[in-house]
């Protein structure tokens, strides 16, 4: 999960990741890493902060085992900037929209 410092995640933001999550989770992201990148890529395009970014990989990790393309046509069929909003103001707002 290292990867994740290059988006200015702290080493101890990436540990505390690990930490609440399970191993296998863990190795699937780490496994699918370059998919993960342009995710990563993506939110922070959208104006995602890295707090909320943290926290997705917290509370919401399964958004990291979609792809892009399936975000973008998601977050395309609502108003982006209110998705940004409402996830920057609390992650758990992603469970209302539909995947």
């Amino acid at each position: 999960m290292e990867f994740l410092l290059q988006y200015n995640l702290k080493k101890d933001e990436v540990d505390e990741i690990v930490n609440n999550n399970c191993t296998n989770v863990i190795n699937n992201i780490v496994l699918n890493k370059r998919n993960v990148i342009s995710i990563v890529e993506y939110l922070l395009e959208l104006g995602i902060t890295l707090d909320t970014l943290r926290d997705l990989f917290i509370n919401q990790i399964g958004i990291f085992f979609r792809t892009r393309a399936e975000l973008e046509r998601v977050f395309e069929e609502y108003e982006i900037d209110s998705i940004v909003k409402s996830l920057n103001y609390d992650v758990n707002t992603l469970d209302l929209i539909e995947f």
